[in-house]
């Protein structure tokens, strides 16, 4: 399936199960949770939760090496929402 990516274009990424979306879903929401005052998300957590969602969309280093770093994020972010239904919603 196709992902539209701000100011990258289109992303060619496996579609995954409701059960995975889930998963994502509540791996995102532990990145904000107990989050100290000026701390709003736990970079660790959530760079691990982007890897994630890299591996689950089948992308691999060598479809992201040209892109730069903060487009790289931008990608994996869009993905997250997409997954999640926190973003654009697929169009059947």
């Amino acid at each position: 399936m196709k992902v539209k990516v701000p100011e990258v274009g289109e992303i060619e990424v496996k579609d995954i199960s409701y059960g995975d979306a889930r998963k994502l879903h509540l791996e995102n929401a532990r990145c904000f949770w107990n989050y100290k005052e000026g701390d709003m998300v736990d970079p660790e957590k959530y760079y691990a939760l982007l890897d994630k969602v890299k591996d689950k969309s089948g992308l691999k280093d060598a479809d992201l090496k040209k892109y730069s770093m903060l487009q790289v994020d931008q990608i994996l972010q869009q993905l997250l929402l997409h997954y999640t239904g926190m973003g654009e919603q697929k169009k059947s």
